[in-house]
C-alpha cells in the first residue's frame, strides 16, 4: 500500500474485517512518514506491507523500493516496529542457519524481537578454536619444519549465532514476499538499460482479465534459468512478460 494513499487503501479491507483502529491508523501513518524522511528518503517508494499479530505485540511490516540502478529488478529493503512504539527499524541480516527450525516452526509470534527461539549448543558460541600446525615426529623423535611454500586449505565454519523473534519474523517475511508478491502483466516495464520501471501507460485490468492468472506475474527476482536466457535476449527490454508467471 502507497504511504500516501493508506487510509484509502485500508477502507477497501475493512469490509474483510482486515483492518486497523482509529490509533493504530494514525499512529502508523506518523512513523510512515518518519521513516520516509529519516531512512528510507532515498527510495523511490514506500510502501506499508502488513501486519503480523502477535500474542503480546502486533508487527508492522513497511517496505522500501529502489528501482533506480538496479540491474533487472528493483531493491527490496523491508522495516518493522512494534504496536508499543511505533518506531521503525531496519530489518537485520538473514539468518538462514536455522531455516529448518523455522520452516517447521507454526507456534505464534509473541512481539518480543529479542526473544530467544535456539541458543547455540554450549562451547559452539565462538565457533572451533582453530587448530595450530604441529610438526610430524621424525626418525630421530624431533618434529618436522613443514614447508612454508605449501599452504594448507582450512574448511572456513561460520560461528552459530542464536535464533531470536526478529531473524524469524525476517525469514517469513522474505518468504511470503517471494511467494505471494504479485503484480498485473504490463504493470512494469523494463527499459533498454535493463531496469524495471513501473508502466506509466498502464490502465488496470478489466474485470473479466483480473479473474484470470495468466494476467499476473510474480514480482520477485527471476528464479528460472528458461527465464533468465529470455532477459538476456536483446528483445528482452520490448516484452511485457519478462517477470516469472
Amino acid at each position: 500500500m502507497e504511504v500516501l494513499d493508506l487510509s484509502y487503501e485500508l477502507s477497501n479491507l475493512r469490509y474483510r474485517g482486515v483492518t486497523l483502529n482509529l490509533d493504530e491508523k494514525m499512529q502508523l501513518e506518523m512513523a510512515l512518514h518518519q521513516l520516509h524522511t529519516d531512512q528510507a528518503k532515498e527510495a523511490d517508494e514506500l510502501l506499508f506491507w502488513g501486519k503480523i499479530t502477535g500474542i503480546k505485540n502486533d508487527y508492522f511490516v513497511a517496505m522500501s523500493v529502489t528501482y533506480q540502478g538496479q540491474f533487472e529488478f528493483p531493491f527490496k529493503r523491508f522495516y518493522w516496529c512494534l504496536s508499543n512504539d511505533f518506531s521503525f527499524k531496519e530489518m537485520p541480516d538473514l539468518n538462514d542457519q536455522h531455516k529448518d527450525f523455522i520452516n517447521n516452526d507454526t507456534s505464534y509470534f509473541v512481539g518480543e524481537p529479542s526473544k530467544k527461539l535456539i541458543q547455540p549448543a554450549e562451547g559452539e558460541e565462538a565457533g572451533e578454536d582453530p587448530k595450530e600446525d604441529e610438526g610430524e615426529e621424525g626418525e630421530e623423535g624431533g618434529k618436522k619444519e613443514l614447508d612454508s611454500d605449501v599452504s594448507e586449505q582450512e574448511e572456513v565454519k561460520v560461528p552459530h549465532k542464536d535464533l531470536v523473534e526478529i531473524d524469524r519474523l525476517k525469514y517469513v517475511v522474505l518468504a511470503i514476499e517471494n511467494d505471494c508478491q504479485i503484480a498485473p502483466v504490463g504493470a512494469f516495464k523494463m527499459t533498454s538499460q535493463h531496469q524495471v520501471r513501473r508502466n506509466e501507460a498502464f490502465k488496470g485490468l478489466d474485470a473479466k482479465s483480473s479473474c484470470d492468472l495468466r494476467n499476473y506475474a510474480h514480482f520477485r527476482n527471476v528464479q528460472s534459468d528458461e527465464k533468465k536466457k529470455r532477459l538476456d535476449e536483446p528483445s528482452a527490454p520490448f516484452g511485457r512478460n519478462f517477470l516469472e508467471q
